[in-house]
């Protein structure tokens, strides 16, 4: 269903009113059909050139069960991608038996670690099936993610509840400190910014075409921008809405448009355009630094690589870490999130 609305201003440290409580594990509804709850974050260092994206939810063969994926975006454009399961120790995040997640002050400050292993690879071999089972380097991190601004509610700023894939989803971005090492002695700082998202309920693919996600992080201005555009198999688009948060001032607007996809393999076009419309049209650039492919399928199955066999029209994620200018020159770095079905790429189109 589409919206038309108004843009609209919010003021204030929690201008949703979040409740601190929603930012822990969420109590399991085994008596809502397609139930599940999961948590992203993605984390890029500008300096090391170096991040980290983390993917963690709940298995619907068992609630309790948690599955993890983890990748490294290391500097010479290589990745370390792993895949694992366990459960979690307190309601103060999920956790598997190489990664844990942990909210240390709700709507303010979380933290990640993993010790594990990953099987090095890159976009072109993610792009021609799964990954993250063959040869394997280890390696771990621990990073503190500080808020940079408040938790945005995205059925707060809709106006409504209950989309096909989130009765609940909450966004935010942050300031980074941490380290990553691996193997043979590397070590880089995580000194930079991060992002993360948390949804809870029915979580259902079933008419789902595809989606354009970002937020952005602008840490000299102290801004932080975010939206989305989803839309069904038949491309009809199913909702836009982006926000702008700076200075206790929350901006929420319904017309936001991003460059498209070409090419699962290299992930281009590389210069993506974000326009906002809103109380002022702004348009933001974006340069592509890093990324990874992942893949969404039915039901509620994560795979690190693009899942060519596993359905008829499977949907592909591309995701990665951007350097991007704002209208009035301020720079940040942001994640971009462009998924297709199979069957709808090449799509460079803006939607």
């Amino acid at each position: 269903m589409s919206q038309t609305l108004e843009p609209r201003i919010l003021h204030g440290d929690n201008p949703f009113s979040v409740q601190p409580e929603h930012e822990l594990l969420h109590a399991v509804r085994h008596d809502v059909t397609d139930w599940s709850e999961t948590q992203f974050f993605q984390v890029w260092s500008p300096e090391a050139g170096v991040g980290l994206f983390i993917h963690i939810g709940r298995w619907p063969g068992d609630l309790d069960l948690w599955w993890g994926q983890v990748i490294a975006m290391l500097p010479d454009g290589t990745l370390l991608a792993d895949r694992s399961w366990g459960r979690a120790v307190d309601d103060r995040g999920p956790a598997t038996g190489n990664l844990r997640v942990e909210c240390v002050e709700p709507l303010k400050r979380w933290r990640v670690t993993f010790d594990g292993a990953g099987e090095p690879t890159t976009r072109e071999q993610m792009a021609k099936g799964p990954v993250g089972s063959s040869r394997a380097v280890a390696f771990r991190f621990a990073v503190e993610l500080d808020a940079a601004a408040p938790v945005w509610d995205m059925h707060g700023a809709l106006g409504f509840e209950n989309l096909s894939w989130a009765a609940f989803h909450h966004t935010q971005g942050f300031r980074t400190t941490g380290t990553l090492s691996t193997e043979g002695g590397r070590e880089w700082r995580l000194d930079g910014v991060g992002y993360r998202d948390h949804s809870s309920g029915p979580r259902n693919f079933a008419d789902f075409g595809g989606l354009h996600f970002f937020v952005a992080v602008f840490p000299e201005v102290g801004r932080v921008s975010n939206g989305l555009v989803n839309w069904r198999r038949h491309g009809d688009v199913d909702h836009r809405v982006f926000s702008i948060q700076q200075d206790g001032r929350c901006e929420i607007g319904y017309d936001l448009r991003i460059t498209g996809l070409e090419d699962l393999a290299t992930h281009r076009p590389h210069d993506v355009v974000v326009e906002l419309g809103g109380e002022t049209p702004r348009r933001y650039t974006a340069e592509w630094l890093h990324g990874y492919t992942l893949s969404l399928l039915e039901p509620n199955l994560n795979v690190n690589g693009a899942a060519h066999d596993e359905e008829e029209d499977p949907l592909f994620v591309t995701q990665g870490a951007f350097r991007i200018v704002a209208e009035d020159g301020a720079e940040g770095w942001a994640v971009i999130e462009r998924d297709y079905r199979r069957s709808m790429l090449p799509s460079v189109e803006m939607r």
